[in-house]
């Protein structure tokens, strides 16, 4: 728990400002102008920088803090006393110790050191609109950051291992369709093969058939020695490289010669040379050896290159003599030739199978380890939700709906169906958004035109033109594994009557809107929070009922910082302290602070109209 201690501003519409803050309830009031939102918008500044902030949150701090002004604050916490942020905008945050020495390795803009929550009108009514997405998420995730954190590492560890699996099953088709078109282009040569049926059995056949093969055996034979060659030379190359370089005494000098222990490393370097030239000699036998390697596949070569003119000469002979059956000969070795291909292709494709077929079980074990782990961040988030839901009330309904924020399957099937050429895509989304998005990534795979109509019911021709355009435009893989994320809701009881109707924030009105988000921003840390008029848009009922009481009720475990323009909030939840703010029109100041004993006549003057006009209510309400 930590609390802000005092702010000092410098320049800007605020110059000189000094305040100490009590913990509890602080109440900052004034006319509009005034600079009661450049002061909250200072606090929050000084604490988590601008990451994060809107436009109009910045062109705030831009013309009211500005280039020349430095805001000072002092935070205390529990654990190790008083921390000094100095932070001028565009500038980076400088933070001491009670000590006053620089605190390193912090950064203050990712808001874990000095966690703080700080909330204005239209950011509250933002989360309320945002029926879909991450900012609701964020109010439950907050509260179990570390947790979270642990799990969203592994999580991110699961979901890189399912892109690499992915890739590789990619890959491994890619390969099987190669394997695929090459037999194509093969064709049916075993077919062909049997079409010409055996070679006449005879000596000389037999002779001349031996002889053509052979020719096939001495081109594979002068392949293997150009490549033993090769493989010599280059290790011959590289040994060489290795002397040249062990050769060169800068590579082992150890002696530092102005030191101290020069005469003891000098006798190690010289016991390190001898080392090394007796591994030289040695190698020196591994590079000559290489050479007569090399000398000895040479010699092999011209003999063999005698040998293959030889039986080319034969062959040349026999092809006189077989001139007339010549082609048949080479069309059934072509053949043999290609069957043999084929089988090779065929295996090869059989191993690619396989591995395809590993790599496919390997991804159900990563999904289902994905998934329950996923599982686990909705079941902290039900936790969560069940803790606010305690300390809201029952106005205010707190729910997790697991998978129900389908946002980006969404915006995966509307790109899958770009080029569809088919009409009422609504209709059409709405129908494929009962499907699970492993359930459709197994149609796209599988091409199953039927079986997918089947499921939605779109019709033949139709259920065709959504699949083949998925087929085009969405890759399966991704489309199994898209993140489907809780749905918080945050709804309100708008009955007048026993019967509650609760409705989700985004459906409320402006002013409901924040009566729903109230009570869930009082309850969730102890964290100090800062709110900059909330009230703009509710009843005074509702100030009364919930948002006062809750002030009341945890005003002693947190820090809050309210800027109002409401009466109610100060006097009925009894600040600790008002902050009267004015300004000339060129800069703020602060006019007055004090408790609201101290503060009465400014409340009055501020917040009711005027003391004539709280008279008159008052007189009014009582002849009611």
């Amino acid at each position: 728990m930590w609390t802000l201690d005092s702010i000092e501003l410098n320049g800007g519409f605020l110059p000189g400002l000094k305040l100490t803050l009590p913990h509890g309830l602080i109440c900052i009031i004034g006319p509009r102008g005034s600079g009661k939102s450049t002061l909250a918008e200072a606090l929050r500044f000084a604490i988590k920088g601008t990451v994060g902030a809107s436009k109009p949150r910045l062109d705030l701090l831009q013309a009211n803090v500005g280039t020349s002004g430095l805001v000072t604050l002092v935070a205390r916490t529990e654990a190790a006393g008083t921390y000094t942020i100095r932070r001028g905008y565009k500038q980076s945050a400088v933070l001491l110790s009670a000590d006053g020495r620089s605190v390193p390795n912090v950064d203050l803009d990712r808001g874990t050191f000095l966690p703080l929550d700080a909330y204005n009108g239209p950011e509250i009514e933002a989360i309320a609109d945002e029926a879909l997405g991450e900012r609701r998420r964020a109010l439950l995730d907050d509260l179990r950051g570390e947790q979270l954190s642990t799990i969203h590492l592994s999580l991110g560890e699961h979901r890189r291992s399912l892109e690499a699996n992915a890739d590789r099953i990619r890959a491994t088709r890619r390969s099987i369709d190669d394997l695929c078109e090459r037999i194509e282009e093969i064709g049916d040569a075993r077919a062909r093969l049997a079409a010409v049926g055996p070679l006449p059995e005879n000596a000389a056949t037999t002779e001349y058939t031996a002889a053509s093969r052979q020719q096939q055996s001495n081109s594979r034979e002068r392949k293997r020695i150009d490549d033993a060659l090769t493989a010599l030379s280059s290790l011959a190359r590289d040994a060489e490289g290795i002397k040249q370089r062990a050769s060169d005494p800068k590579q082992f000098a150890i002696v530092e010669e102005t030191s101290a222990n020069s005469a003891f490393l000098l006798e190690k370097q010289t016991l390190l040379r001898q080392t090394i030239n007796s591994a030289l000699a040695q190698f020196g036998s591994v590079i000559a050896g290489v050479e007569s390697a090399k000398t000895l596949l040479e010699q092999a070569k011209a003999g063999l290159a005698t040998i293959h003119a030889r039986q080319a000469a034969d062959l040349a002979e026999l092809q006189q003599v077989h001139r007339e059956a010549d082609e048949r000969y080479r069309v059934r070795l072509d053949l043999e030739q290609s069957v043999q291909k084929l089988q090779e292709i065929e295996k090869e494709q059989s191993l690619k199978k396989s591995e395809l077929d590993h790599l496919l079980a390997d991804r159900k074990t990563l999904k289902a380890k994905f998934l329950l782990e996923r599982e686990q961040v909705s079941q902290l988030r039900d936790e969560v939700a069940s803790e606010l839901q305690l300390e809201t009330g029952r106005k205010v309904r707190i729910r997790v709906l697991r998978n129900a924020d389908n946002l980006a399957y969404r915006t995966l099937l509307i790109e899958g169906l770009k080029g569809a050429r088919v009409r009422n895509h609504d209709e059409i989304l709405d129908s494929l958004l009962q499907l699970r998005p492993e359930q459709l990534a197994q149609f796209i795979q599988t091409d199953d035109h039927v079986a997918f109509d089947e499921a939605c019911g779109f019709g033949a021709e139709r259920a065709r033109k959504i699949l083949d355009a998925f087929r085009e435009n969405v890759d399966p893989l991704e489309l199994e594994v898209v993140n489907i994320e809780d749905q918080v809701r945050i709804e309100l009881n708008v009955a007048t009557i026993n019967e509650p109707i609760f409705k989700d924030a985004a459906e409320l009105s402006r002013g409901q809107k924040c009566t729903a988000l109230l009570p869930l921003l009082l309850a969730r840390t102890d964290n100090p929070l800062i709110i900059d008029q909330p009230e703009d848009n509710l009843d005074n009922h509702f100030i009364y009922e919930t948002v006062v009481n809750s002030i009341q009720r945890l005003k002693g475990k947190r820090q809050m910082i309210f800027i109002t323009h409401n009466a109610n909030i100060p006097v009925l939840a009894d600040a600790e302290l008002v902050i009267v703010m004015n300004s000339d029109g060129k800069i703020g100041y602060i006019e007055k602070s004090g408790s609201v004993d101290e503060c009465r006549d400014e409340i009055v003057d501020l917040l009711e109209g005027g003391r004539e006009a709280f008279e008159l209510r008052r007189e009014r309400y009582a002849r009611v």
